[in-house]
């Protein structure tokens, strides 16, 4: 359990939630969706913290100031904010709960010498850990599904506000990053079926004195594997902003430019179909380590 908070605790989530701010540039995105007021009415306090980490990682950006805007953009630009906010306090709210069980006594019995007393109870019962875990791995299912549907306004021509399809330069000769996208759909099918709760497919043993259990073991194995695929979906994201970001060429934010070139230097230009999946891996490998964050921070401040 420790080790799947870790994998998911704040800083792995500024590194992961935040990633859209490059997808906003290359779809030349409306910003009023992360007006800082806007937030503050509705009072949640995870999509003020992600829309105002977007704000500054967009910050300078000439793309946003170009021309072509929609009034409102499609819903997965515009309420990343809404779905990662609430991702990021359901992430914070398990890291609180998980703690609680590491410092707290667990025993049945529970022996207390200086009382003279020996408790009976039921302090094993993993369902306060349990129900955070499946709220964590449904919430990060939905952060997989935010991503992929971004990554199909990247290469569908007719909703990427005037990039390639697929983002290749050659199209007809090039698939492009077509078909990384069936991986990230692949992704997401796989973790739309572990997003099926486990916590509540109790079964009963021990003739039945052992009738209800929190089945937390699963459900944190299966959480565990959702946000692997989860790095898996928003690093081939990643990959087609960069792609597009290039296409695009114009003058991006702060943020956003420390981002790219820390991604070029590990990942080079798609200008001819190559096979993707050292890129893919080498992408997971970035966003699992600090580089990115590092270097994004280097050049914004430290991210809320």
């Amino acid at each position: 359990m420790r080790r799947i908070v870790r994998e998911a605790d704040t800083e792995q989530m500024n590194e992961m939630e935040d990633w859209s701010f490059s997808i906003l540039e290359a779809l030349n995105a409306n910003m009023t969706p992360y007006d800082a007021r806007l937030h503050e009415l509705r009072g949640f306090a995870g999509s003020q913290c992600v829309a105002s980490n977007l704000r500054r990682l967009t910050e300078g950006s000439q793309i946003l100031l170009s021309a072509g805007k929609k009034v409102q953009d499609a819903y997965s630009l515009r309420s990343t904010p809404q779905v990662i906010g609430a991702v990021r306090d359901s992430v914070n709210y398990a890291r609180e709960q998980i703690e609680i069980e590491l410092n707290g006594v667990g025993d049945n019995p529970v022996f207390l010498p200086d009382e003279g007393r020996v408790i009976t109870g039921a302090n094993f019962q993993g369902t306060p850990i349990a129900l955070p875990m499946e709220m964590v791995g449904t919430g990060m299912s939905m952060a997989a599904v935010l991503s992929e549907r971004r990554l199909n306004r990247l290469t569908n021509p007719a909703l990427s506000a005037g990039l390639p399809p697929f983002l290749t330069e050659m199209p007809g000769m090039h698939s492009g990053l077509m078909v990384a996208q069936y991986t990230a759909c692949a992704l997401v099918a796989e973790t739309r079926i572990l997003s099926h709760p486990a916590a509540n497919q109790s079964i009963p043993a021990a003739a039945d004195q052992e009738d209800f259990v929190s089945m937390g073991m699963t459900t944190t194995q299966k959480t565990r594997q959702i946000i692997e695929n989860c790095y898996g979906v928003l690093a081939i994201e990643m990959i087609a902003a960069a792609q597009a970001l290039d296409i695009r060429d114009g003058t991006s934010g702060t943020g956003v430019h420390a981002a790219h070139q820390v991604i070029r230097k590990y990942i080079s230009h798609l200008d001819e179909d190559r096979p993707l999946f050292p890129d893919n891996d080498r992408m997971v490998e970035l966003l699992m380590s600090s580089e990115l964050l590092d270097a994004v921070e280097s050049a914004v401040g430290m991210l809320d």
